[in-house]
């Protein structure tokens, strides 16, 4: 039998399929005039907010190039973005100004990007962990208020949420026995597994059986399959209650 896949969103009900996106409300782009009128007699508005920190996070990152729109205020909340020409810059209120750019851009606009359950980036995009051997692995990645989504020329953009980026994280993230995700954290809706394909091994979270690991043999540790650090298991087994549902 085909295993049938859907994913969560933060409220528990099934994401939307890739690009697929559920609109909040028309986006809105704005003017001089917009921003002059709020200064005059809207203090509070959160426009007068959002144009310096986007201006300031453009001068951080001044890669990304000229403004290609103008400031536009997204659906119908207090959430703003602007375009450049390698990438582009938003804002929220809850989470500040974060640029988002190539692949994973890419990517979370693919499942519907800010609308998702992936919702606003939290970090810009930052740069893969030094790996075991020296030199920093080539590729990126970028939190979300839902997950993260990690890049790398080898696999390409993998979305990873829910109990299975947080038991990754707690093995370490990339620098882990597991490695990198190959593809997207999915949901198996005919068993209820959460589960996470990773370079190494596998992330499995249900609410009957809680967190599974297993790793895959590799061609430094051939007998290796299924074998985790100790220490690993030991933190597994004390922290399964608080991976418990509703905990």
């Amino acid at each position: 039998m085909t295993e049938r896949k859907m994913r969560l969103t933060r409220d528990g009900q099934a994401a939307p399929v890739r690009g697929e996106v559920r609109s909040t409300g028309r986006d809105r782009a704005l003017s001089w005039s917009d921003f002059r009128t709020a200064v005059r007699y809207d203090p509070a508005n959160q426009l007068l907010v959002a144009v310096p920190a986007i201006s300031a996070k453009r001068a951080e990152h001044s890669w990304l190039g000229k403004a290609v729109a103008p400031h536009t205020r997204i659906g119908a909340g207090e959430m703003y973005r602007r375009e450049y020409e390698r990438g582009a810059v938003y804002w929220s209120e809850r989470t500040g100004a974060h640029e988002v750019h190539g692949p994973i851009a890419e990517h979370w606009h693919g499942v519907g990007a800010e609308t998702s359950f992936l919702g606003f980036p939290t970090t810009d995009e930052q740069a893969l962990a030094a790996s075991e051997h020296g030199g920093r692995m080539a590729g990126g990645f970028a939190h979300f208020e839902g997950g993260s989504i990690y890049w790398t020329p080898a696999h390409g953009p993998a979305i990873v949420y829910g109990m299975v980026r947080d038991i990754w994280a707690l093995l370490g993230w990339e620098r882990s026995a597991l490695g990198l995700p190959m593809n997207d954290v999915d949901l198996v809706a005919d068993t209820g597994v959460l589960r996470g394909i990773f370079e190494h091994g596998t992330v499995e979270w249900s609410s009957s059986t809680g967190p599974v690991v297993v790793l895959s043999p590799s061609a430094d540790r051939p007998s290796s399959a299924g074998a985790l650090d100790p220490a690993i298991e030991d933190t597994l087994d004390r922290l399964q209650p608080d991976f418990a549902p509703g905990s």
